[in-house]
């Protein structure tokens, strides 16, 4: 039930974050990404709760192991290191989880950049990201400096959750451990997308004057390749004539 009522929290604050324009592009609501990823933040918090409790069980389990008597030493040293070696992955994956932490933390702070930005504009986000793609198509440092800041911190998130994800699958997680899991992995998700929401929106109009400038070529190179061609029909039939005479 638990599980339920969080996937459709998830699936109505990512309506609520983005929707589709009648024109192909998403509309934001920059408040509402900035909420959602900290709800992302909280995710990685209990995950992070979660793996620290496991790992000081293992060392518990270790402790006690050291403390027993009467065990054959070459038993007793087998238990130990496959408990150290999960220990082990528990601290790199705790280490992982830290760094996406931070990352997603970077991704905060620059969406709530964003939004006192949008703020200040006294516009609406779709007008303030519009002037946005406009100032970006004309070459503005200002506008050039935010996409590119923005561009990279998601470039990070991206990077440490796939390096979050690789580890995830060989570790042996409980129950809680598990759910809290595949939380942060549903919440991972509304981040992707609302990162690239976001920057596509930014940028949009630069995407498409390249596009524009791509079907214009294509249009010249085809004009003059049938220039070429009907000269050179020309060019044989003058031929022809010549040689008639």
């Amino acid at each position: 039930m638990k599980s339920w009522i969080v996937r459709a929290a998830l699936v109505a604050g990512l309506a609520g974050s983005t929707n589709i324009h009648a024109g192909g592009l998403p509309v934001i609501d920059v408040a509402n990404l900035v909420q959602t990823t900290r709800t992302a933040l909280q995710s990685l918090k209990t995950e992070i709760y979660e793996n620290t409790n496991i790992a000081y069980q293992y060392r518990m389990m270790a402790n006690q192991l050291l403390q027993a008597t009467g065990m054959d030493p070459a038993h007793l040293t087998e238990q130990l290191d496959a408990i150290k070696d999960e220990i082990g992955k528990f601290d790199l994956y705790g280490v992982t989880l830290n760094d996406l932490y931070g990352a997603v933390s970077d991704n905060a702070d620059y969406l709530s950049k964003v939004r006192s930005m949008v703020k200040a504009s006294g516009k609406p986000s779709g007008q303030w990201l519009e002037d946005q793609r406009t100032l970006l198509a004309n070459g503005d440092k200002t506008a050039k400096n935010l996409f590119d800041l923005g561009n990279s911190v998601v470039k990070n998130v991206q990077s440490q959750a796939k390096r979050r994800q690789k580890i995830q699958k060989e570790m042996k997680l409980t129950g809680t451990a598990q759910a809290a899991a595949e939380a942060t992995n549903e919440m991972l998700d509304v981040l992707a997308n609302q990162n690239s929401d976001l920057l596509q929106m930014m940028s949009a109009k630069v995407q498409s004057d390249a596009d524009k400038d791509q079907k214009a070529l294509a249009i010249e190179t085809e004009s003059l390749d049938t220039a070429r061609r009907l000269q050179a029909e020309r060019d044989q039939q003058r031929q022809k004539i010549l040689n008639l005479k």
